[in-house]
Parts: C-alpha cells; structure tokens; sequence
C-alpha cells in the first residue's frame, strides 16, 4: 500500500512539473561559435559568392593535393563520411548525377572521418566512380566553417562558390545544382 501512495505522489508530481513547463517552448539559436551559445549547436557557414576555400587535401592513394587545382572547371563538392546516413543515401543520386554530367561539371567527394580504404571502398559501394579526397585534418571544413554533414558545393570554373545544400541531397536538388554551374 504504501509503495503504491509513493507512485501516486511521484506520477502528481511528474504531471505538475510537465504542465508548468509545456508553455515554456525550447528554442536553440544555431551558430557558428559554439562558445556563445549555451546548447553547443552550430551551423554552417553560407560560403555563397566566396572563392573556394585554399587548403591541401588527401588523395585516396596518399597524394597531397590543393584545392587550388580543382579551380578551372564546373564543380560540385560533397562533404561526407560513411556513416552518415543522409550521406549514404545521396551518394547513388551523386554517382548518377556525374555519369549524366559527363564532361560538363566535374564531381569530387571530400570525405571528411573515414581511413581512405574505407571512404573508396563504400563510395564503389555506391557507384561512384568520380574522385574521392580525405580532408584529413579537418582543413577544408574549418576553412569553409562546414559543421554538418552532407554539405554539397556548387563552385563555377573561376572558384566561386555560387551555391550550397547543406543536408541530403535529392536528384532535383542536385539538377539546380548543376544547371547553376552550367548558366
């Protein structure tokens, strides 16, 4: 009996709680600099109408490379790792976007967490047949204040970043995209 009035005080109390505080509803404020903000949660920067940032990522087999050499051609950059599950479900829509792109716009994947065994044996998983990078210091996404993943670029032939989708990307996404890039 007496275990059962405990309950009874205990589930009054939870209901007296919960009903003073549904009005007061939890908004989070993202931002970049996670030391303002009290909830830790950030966001990525729009990097619209800047250059590409300039930084050195990793080839899959090793190869230090610039980003400066992916400047003279259409291109689309996405940000992700393998076990990001928007990340996985847009990379069939990527590998398919650059088969039908053909020469037009150049595709590249910058991975951004896994060992490059991992990021090109999951991206042959997928289809992908354009080129992978490891931007394995984090170079890249703190250069470009990328925050979450996927992140995918549009960047024209001179490097100027002229759109982003943060988020996964679906086939109608990725053709605005890529019809930006082609204006």
């Amino acid at each position: 009996m007496k275990m059962f009035i405990t309950s009874g005080v205990l589930l009054v109390a939870v209901l007296v709680v919960s009903l003073i505080n549904r009005d007061s509803a939890v908004t989070y404020e993202l931002s970049n600099d996670v030391s303002n903000s009290s909830s830790g949660i950030a966001k990525n920067t729009d990097n619209r109408g800047s250059q590409l940032a300039e930084v050195e990522l990793l080839t899959v087999s090793g190869e230090t490379i610039s980003t400066r050499s992916l400047i003279g051609a259409p291109t689309i950059i996405n940000i992700w790792y393998s076990t990001c599950e928007p990340c996985r479900r847009e990379l069939p829509v990527l590998a398919q976007g650059a088969l039908k792109s053909g020469e037009k716009i150049r595709f590249i994947g910058i991975n951004i967490k896994d060992s490059a065994k991992v990021a090109s044996e999951f991206a042959a998983d997928y289809g992908v047949k354009f080129e992978i990078f490891l931007d394995a210091n984090g170079a890249f996404i703190s250069a470009s204040g990328v925050s979450t993943a996927p992140m995918t670029l549009a960047v024209n032939a001179q490097g100027l970043i002229i759109n982003q989708i943060a988020g996964e990307l679906s086939t109608a996404k990725l053709d605005e995209l890529v019809s930006g890039l082609l204006k």
